[in-house]
C-alpha cells in the first residue's frame, strides 16, 4: 500500500468511510456527493500529471478545443462557451497560455473587434504529451469495462437533464 498515492487510496474505500459519515437524506443524495467526491478524485490525478507539463485543467482544455478546431482560428467567446468549467476566465487563460507560447492571439480578419487564438506547434506537442498522459491516469484509474461506462453516461446525463 506504500505506493498508492494518498488520493487513490481514499477512492477505494467506500464514500462513507472517505469522508467519515454514514447519514444521507436518502440515496440520491448520497449519489450526488459521490458524484462530486470522485470528481474531486478524479481531477487531482490529473491535476498532478498536468502540473509536470505546467498546466491547470483550464489551460489544458482550452487547448483540447484549440486542437478540435484546428487548423481554424476560435474567438475568445466560443472557448469559453465550450469550457468544462464555465466560470472560467477564459482571456486570462489564454494570456497564461500565450505567454508560455501555446497558443497565438490575434485580432480577427473578419471583425477587428474580436481577438482569435489558434494553437501553435509548441502547444500541439504539449497537448499531444500530456493528454497521453492524461489517457494513462484515467485508464489506470476509470476501470469501468465498456457497458458500466454507458450506464453510468446515461446516468449522468439524465443526472444533468434539467441543467440550466
Amino acid at each position: 500500500m506504500e505506493n498508492i498515492h494518498v488520493c487513490t487510496y481514499i477512492c477505494i474505500v467506500k464514500l462513507e468511510q472517505a469522508i467519515q459519515s454514514t447519514k444521507f437524506k436518502n440515496e440520491v443524495h448520497k449519489a450526488g456527493l459521490n458524484v462530486l467526491y470522485t470528481a474531486w478524485w478524479l481531477k487531482t490525478a490529473m491535476s498532478r500529471e498536468l502540473k509536470e507539463f505546467g498546466l491547470t485543467h483550464e489551460q489544458y482544455n482550452v487547448l483540447r478545443i484549440l486542437k478540435g478546431k484546428h487548423p481554424d482560428q476560435v474567438c475568445v467567446k466560443d472557448i469559453a462557451c465550450r469550457m468544462i468549467e464555465k466560470s472560467s476566465n477564459v482571456p486570462r487563460i489564454i494570456d497564461r497560455l500565450e505567454l508560455k507560447k501555446l497558443v497565438k492571439r490575434t485580432t480577427s480578419a473578419t471583425d477587428k473587434r474580436e481577438t482569435v487564438i489558434t494553437l501553435t506547434q509548441s502547444g500541439m506537442a504539449v497537448l499531444a504529451s500530456s493528454t497521453e498522459n492524461l489517457n494513462r491516469v484515467m485508464d489506470e484509474l476509470v476501470q469501468l469495462c465498456e457497458t458500466d461506462a454507458s450506464a453510468l453516461n446515461q446516468l449522468l446525463e439524465k443526472m444533468r437533464a434539467n441543467e440550466k
